[in-house]
């Protein structure tokens, strides 16, 4: 842990500016509400709720509000990997599948190099943006043995290292690699090797009920009347390591903290940066 000098006073008045510029840009962009936190080294400094997470039933945006953190789960996905690669049980440039037998698309550039973990991690496997379900139109989510039952009818879209594609699908390929990995539901891993030991304990890979008391409501864009209609609730389902998570500030803080400290890996130190 570095040793850093914290002026309160002046982050106080900082604080100040920053909360009336925040209602500001709520009014002008007509926001429900939002959560944020201010994290400076191992301390959170500030959390604040303003306007609402829910409109209709006028619920106060606070820090312990849970909100659907969607592609931020993607960092957790991506940690996982880590802690396996360095625990041994996996290196960053094998392919696929060596872990993911089942892994058989169809391959438009024989030429390139295999998929591998690292390029999954990274955005460059050439692999499609989503798996072949139109769930962004209709709201449904594909499970796990339907994303691998259709793998078969997708294609790469690019070879490997040209080019930077994001892939929803790739990161659930990457959850899937630390459940055969692991030997445990991604969901499982990922609460004992990472939520636990950073006591996030607000923090909920599996879909929470839609009426949890705690749980923001979801709202789409702006319409031209200045209303924004309240979004469907979904289940990512084989897609849950890509965008399922939902957590507070509070909780997300301690993620963020975890990324200022170079401690040995050991008790909340879950994860060693590659060397």
């Amino acid at each position: 842990m570095t040793s850093k000098i914290l002026n309160h006073a002046e982050v106080a008045s900082n604080i100040d500016l920053l909360s009336v510029w925040i209602k500001a840009q709520i009014a002008y962009n007509g926001l429900p509400g939002l959560s944020i936190g201010i994290v400076y080294d191992q301390e959170l400094v500030w959390a604040a709720g303003f306007g609402y997470a829910d409109i209709e039933r006028k619920v106060e945006a606070m820090p312990r509000t849970i909100y659907r953190i969607a592609s931020i789960t993607k960092l957790f996905t991506s940690t996982a990997v880590m802690q396996l690669r360095d625990a041994g049980k996996l290196r960053l440039d094998d392919p696929i599948t060596h872990y993911l037998p089942w892994f058989k698309i169809q391959n438009r550039h024989l030429e390139a190099a295999p998929i591998t973990v690292r390029h999954l991690l990274t955005h460059t496997s050439g692999l499609p943006r989503e798996a072949a379900f139109p769930y962004w139109t209709d709201s449904n989510f594909p499970s796990r043995e339907q994303i691998r039952q259709t793998i078969p009818q997708q294609e790469t879209i690019l070879p490997t290292e040209t080019e930077w594609k994001y892939s929803n699908l790739g990161l659930a390929l990457a959850g899937e690699i630390v459940a055969a990995v692991s030997g445990q539901d991604y969901p499982d891993y990922v609460q004992q090797h990472i939520f636990d030991p950073l006591d996030m304990n607000s923090t909920y890979i599996r879909s929470l009920k839609p009426d949890h008391p705690r749980l923001a409501t979801g709202y789409g864009r702006r319409l031209p009347d200045g209303s924004r209609g309240v979004s469907p609730f979904t289940d990512s389902l084989g897609l849950t390591s890509a965008f399922n998570i939902a957590s507070t500030i509070e909780d997300l803080s301690r993620f963020a903290m975890l990324q200022f400290r170079t401690d040995p890996g050991s008790g909340s130190q879950i994860w060693v940066a590659e060397r």
